[in-house]
């Protein structure tokens, strides 16, 4: 490959998609002849007939044809990285959970879009994304083998609802409680149990009910419809706005919490400035 320059590859290419010389000649802005050198450069070098010449028009070869594929792919997947690599100087892309999204991004966005009216953001979420290297991907899990730096938050748990609910629980009147039973069967459970051990609770007085979102478990409880065992960032936004209340009892820590993947990686000016807001949202 060494003997064999790029531009010569590039006027091949272009040669091979048009069948013409002249055609290609015009696309890359330099002249026939100029076209017609750099084609034979490369067939010397490659000890090979790439094209067919005839007195009007060029064909490619059987060799031609081969090496034309290869080359249509290589200068395409190129292209296709410059332009995403353009777009992501626009455009920030975030990769992270439904609940995330939906009960704490989302909803803060509010004052990322007053400090940074520049930045465009790009939600994708869900609980089995395929990895993006031009996204930001923020992930929930046991944080004790997550860098200092990539972590995000380290949750606290606790019961909340709304005034009715709560005054019924602390009544000991039997009220439903909804806890989030996580997709991935290699995540912590939430510390319901060390929650009620800690509050001197008997789980009798709580009806359980799962889910396997969190966010659908805040939905109820915001609905009136019970309790809502879950972490602390997640109702945040329910919380300032006050369609929810913490309880009075005492918060459980956890190794749970939210961190950035690959956070040491390089990052372009706008996911930057994102990554720097976002971290203020938990101080």
């Amino acid at each position: 490959m060494g003997k064999v320059s790029l531009q010569a590859l590039k006027v091949f290419d272009a040669a091979a998609r048009h069948c013409s010389f002249k055609m290609a000649a015009q696309e890359l802005n330099i002249s026939a002849t100029a076209v017609s050198h750099h084609i034979s450069n490369l067939e010397s070098r490659l000890a090979i007939e790439l094209f067919v010449r005839k007195t009007r028009e060029v064909s490619l070869t059987e060799s031609g044809e081969f090496l034309a594929s290869a080359t249509l792919s290589g200068f395409s997947t190129i292209e296709n990285a410059i332009h995403a690599l353009e777009t992501q100087n626009h455009k920030v892309k975030i990769q992270t959970t439904s609940s995330f999204a939906a009960q704490f991004l989302i909803p803060q966005l509010r004052t990322l879009t007053k400090s940074h009216p520049e930045l465009e953001i790009e939600i994708a979420s869900g609980e089995q994304l395929s990895h993006d290297p031009q996204a930001i991907s923020i992930r929930f899990g046991d944080t004790r083998n997550i860098a200092q730096h990539a972590r995000l938050t380290l949750e606290l748990f606790n019961v909340y609802g709304t005034s009715e609910n709560l005054r019924k629980c602390a009544n000991k009147e039997r009220v439903r409680v909804y806890i989030p039973k996580w997709k991935n069967p290699n995540l912590t459970e939430p510390p319901w149990q060390q929650w009620l051990q800690n509050n001197e609770l008997d789980v009798n007085a709580f009806e359980i009910v799962y889910f396997d979102q969190e966010s659908y478990c805040i939905h109820e409880a915001i609905a009136g419809l019970g309790l809502v065992f879950c972490s602390s960032t997640l109702v945040k936004s329910a919380i300032s706005s006050q369609v929810l209340t913490q309880s009075n009892y005492s918060a459980q820590p956890s190794q749970l919490g939210y961190y950035l993947v690959s956070a040491g990686a390089s990052l372009i000016h706008n996911q930057t400035q994102f990554i720097n807001w976002l971290k203020a949202q938990f101080d």
